[in-house]
């Protein structure tokens, strides 16, 4: 039996305004940054190499930071022990 695609989330956050992104790796090397905007705005995943995927999911945290803030950040959550 062979093991299937799986993506692992390696970090998340959600703006003041509700959307939602997380950074992706796939199993297989591949990464990805999915953007999940406020409600009845659709989702858009895109896929990166791995030092992309990260430079642009800093970026966007950085821009949502400054831009209403944050209501979740999967940093802080991890320091704080809970995921």
């Amino acid at each position: 039996m062979s093991a299937g695609m799986e993506w692992d989330l390696k970090a998340q956050f959600e703006g003041g305004g509700g959307d939602r992104v997380g950074l992706l790796a796939m199993n297989d090397g591949h990464w990805a940054i999915c953007w999940a905007y406020a409600p009845s705005h659709g989702m858009q995943l895109v896929s990166y190499d791995a030092e992309h995927a990260q430079e642009i999911f800093d970026a966007t945290r950085r821009h949502y930071e400054l831009n209403g803030g944050l209501r979740y950040d999967s940093r802080t959550e991890w320091q704080k022990g809970s995921l």
